[in-house]
């Protein structure tokens, strides 16, 4: 029998961050010799609440706080719900998205490309903060997708590819 401790080491998980979602994908192995433990998508969010910075601006000023607070604490739960069965014998992930924090509400309601960022960084915050493991931001920009090739796993796409690319990169870290 295997040490979960062992497999901990290796293993890790990569999540491509998208607005409300998640690809999650845990590997093993190495991208010469590569293992998909598991492949999930992960929706924290839907309607209105999935564009959670565009609702806000919508807002009067003094509920943006308390419902952005709301809606972080739903999609937080739901993230840690949903990768619970994922994270069993994982030691590292790698989260695809950009660096950065989120700038002050009103700077970030005060313009449409902002609101856009910010959703992006919100995400990226839930799904590190639902991990409770140590978790790197990769920069999509970083990874080349092409070095992963097809493999016998559905669903297999870019955002797949990308979050299994950086799982292998933060276990070889």
């Amino acid at each position: 029998m295997v040490n979960p401790s062992v497999l901990a080491v290796q293993r890790a998980i990569g999540i491509s961050v998208h607005t409300g979602w998640g690809a999650c994908v845990v590997v093993a192995g190495s991208l010469r010799k590569p293992e998909i433990v598991a492949n999930s998508l992960i929706e924290l969010l839907d309607g209105a609440e999935r564009f959670c910075f565009h609702r806000a601006a919508q807002l009067r000023p003094e509920l943006v706080e308390e419902w952005l607070t709301r809606v972080r604490a739903k999609a937080l739960a739901r993230a840690r719900t949903e990768l619970a069965s994922l994270l069993q014998h994982v030691g590292v992930g790698g989260i695809v998205a950009k660096e950065g924090a989120i700038p002050a509400l009103d700077v970030v309601l005060a313009a449409h490309a902002r609101i856009h960022a910010a959703e992006g960084l919100f995400y990226r915050d839930v799904f590190r903060a639902a991990c409770q493991i140590p978790c790197r931001i990769i920069p999509p920009a970083s990874l080349d997708i092409t070095a992963v090739g097809k493999l016998p796993t559905r669903p297999w796409g870019r955002e797949q590819k990308l979050a299994a690319l950086a799982a292998w990169q933060v276990m070889s870290h």
